[in-house]
This record gives C-alpha cells, sequence and structure tokens, in this order.
C-alpha cells in the first residue's frame, strides 16, 4: 500500500509540474509582447542604393504567422550625419526603404543615425561609423591536394592591417572562367560562355569570410583559403593537367570588407545559426542587436576590390 501511495504522489507532482511548465508559456500570453522595429541596414562609401529593411516583431500565437512577414510598408526612415539627412522611401518590389546615395554620399569616418518610426508610435534607431578602407595589396593563386589525389584550386587574399585599434574583416569574390576545349572551333559562338562562381573561403573544413586582427595588429594580415568552382577546379593530379588546361579564361574579382563591429558580430551569428541549422541538439544562437528600441543591426563597412587575371 505505501508502495501505491509513494508512486501516486509522485504522478502527482509531475502532473502538476507538468502543469506549471504549461501555464509558463500559455500562448495568451505570447500574443501579449509589446512589438518592436526590427531594423536590418548596412552602409558603405561604395553603396549604389542606400537600402534598409524595416519589419515588425509578430507573437508566435499570430494566426498569420507563417503569412504574416511582419513587414512595415509606412515607416518614416531617415539617414542623418551631422547636418545632412535624408529620408529613404519604400521600395514595394524589393520590400525595403532605398535612398540615392549620389544625394547623401556615405563616407569613411562619419557617424550616421538612423531612426524609423510608424504612424502608430513605434519609433527605432541605431548608430554607426564607416570604417577606413583596407587595400587588397596582393592575391595569390595555390593548389593543395585533398581526398583521392585531387587537386583543389584556391586564392588567398594579403593586406596590410591598420596598427593600434582593432579591426574586422569580411572577404568575398566572384570567380568568372570559361572552361577550356582545345576541340572547339575558333569561331564565334562555338566555344564555352563564361561562367561565375562565388569564391568560398574555409577554414578548418568550415565555411567562413569573416576574421579579425586581434592576434596579428598591425601586421601583414592574409585570407582563409578561398576555393573556386569546385566542379570544375578539382582534377585529379597531374603534370599535364593544371590550372592553364583548365580554363581559357579565369578571372577572381577580390573584395575586402573593413567592417565595424557590430558588422562582423551580427554576420557572425548568422554563419553560427548556419552551422547549426537542422541540428535538433545544438544551442540556439541569438542574434546580437545594436537598435535602440528595437531589434536588428544597423552597421558600416568599406570596401576595396581587385580583378585578377589568372588566364
Amino acid at each position: 500500500m505505501k508502495r501505491i501511495y509513494v508512486v501516486s504522489l509522485l504522478i502527482t507532482l509531475l502532473a502538476t509540474g507538468c502543469q506549471n511548465m504549461r501555464q509558463e508559456i500559455e500562448p495568451a500570453s505570447l500574443s501579449q509582447v509589446a512589438k518592436k522595429l526590427v531594423i536590418i541596414g548596412f552602409i558603405s562609401p561604395q553603396d549604389t542604393v542606400l537600402a534598409v529593411k524595416v519589419n515588425i516583431t509578430r507573437p508566435v500565437g499570430d494566426p498569420n504567422y507563417t503569412s504574416n512577414f511582419g513587414i512595415v510598408k509606412d515607416a518614416k526612415v531617415t539617414l542623418a550625419a551631422g547636418s545632412r539627412s535624408i529620408q529613404l522611401t519604400y521600395n514595394g518590389k524589393n520590400d525595403y526603404y532605398q535612398a540615392d546615395p549620389k544625394k547623401f554620399p556615405i563616407r569613411a569616418g562619419e557617424t550616421y543615425q538612423l531612426t524609423a518610426q510608424t504612424p502608430d508610435g513605434l519609433k527605432a534607431s541605431g548608430v554607426c561609423t564607416v570604417p577606413q578602407s583596407a587595400r587588397l595589396q596582393r592575391i595569390r593563386l595555390d593548389s593543395a591536394e585533398g581526398s583521392n589525389q585531387q587537386k583543389q584550386y584556391f586564392v588567398r587574399y594579403y593586406w596590410q592591417d591598420a596598427p593600434v585599434t582593432t579591426n574586422y574583416y569580411q572577404t568575398t569574390g566572384v570567380f568568372t572562367y570559361a572552361k577550356s576545349c582545345p576541340t572547339c572551333k575558333a569561331e564565334a559562338g562555338t566555344r564555352p560562355k563564361p561562367e561565375t562562381a562565388p569564391v568560398l573561403f574555409e577554414s578548418l573544413g568550415t565555411l567562413t569570410t569573416l576574421l579579425s586582427d586581434q592576434t596579428s595588429d598591425g601586421k601583414m594580415l592574409e585570407s582563409y583559403r578561398g576555393f573556386l568552382n569546385q566542379n570544375t577546379a578539382t582534377q585529379t593530379v597531374s603534370d599535364k593537367v593544371s590550372f592553364v588546361n583548365l580554363y581559357d579564361k579565369a578571372t577572381v574579382k577580390a573584395s575586402l570588407l573593413n567592417v565595424d563591429e557590430a558588422y562582423y558580430k551580427y554576420h557572425q551569428a548568422l554563419e553560427l545559426q548556419k552551422k547549426s541549422d537542422g541540428n535538433p541538439f545544438a544551442e540556439p544562437v541569438l542574434l546580437p542587436t545594436t537598435i535602440d528600441g528595437g531589434l536588428g543591426c544597423f552597421a558600416g563597412y568599406n570596401q576595396s576590390t581587385v580583378l585578377v587575371t589568372f588566364k
């Protein structure tokens, strides 16, 4: 009888505990959470268009959660620097607010404030300072033997880091190539057309484009290995099969972004989210916010680009 009593008591306690947990995540209480604006905007002196996304948070209990993406179309969005300011207008095709950078140039070293306000009183803002540019000094083509004795071609970027301050960087690139075709005729239209592919930067087997100078302040920095098109740049190692033999033409448009700390941390968190996507045992990754009165990220960067022809 005592055993039955103990078991009954445990069941009662567990049921009570589950009831308390159910009350803690009651969906009705989620809908009472105050809504906030979500602002995402990155500015640079190289912008061809100033673009800012403005959304609004949605409670999980929203019956239109899967169809209502929280897009805000009627906000007043203003970008200011000192005595200069410009109002961004909503672009319904791309769902962002935009302005012409020719009318409001973005300058290195200047501090900018972005403000968004809705007719019903929601308001949020962010501040950032655009970094100076970091000039790419050299791009080197190299190769390595992968598994099954295959050769993989990659590039590395090199640049001089500015001393004293902590700097953050992002490397990107576009590989443009035309496959080699010895049997093709020389007449126009018979040779392979140029194709493009992103340069895939990788560290220890993981795709990543971000790095900082925290352990190499003021030194010559180098990027991670940026692998070229894996479908065509991977060949069995042979003296007769080289990079020159693979392509009729091959160029890399290499870009180095000197980014601020907010940009670095936000995109670093995005990379961590991608790594854990689909893994039920991965810890959730919270995206950092730099927005006062809301959520999101407003950050600046400065970009330098070099076009390198390898073939």
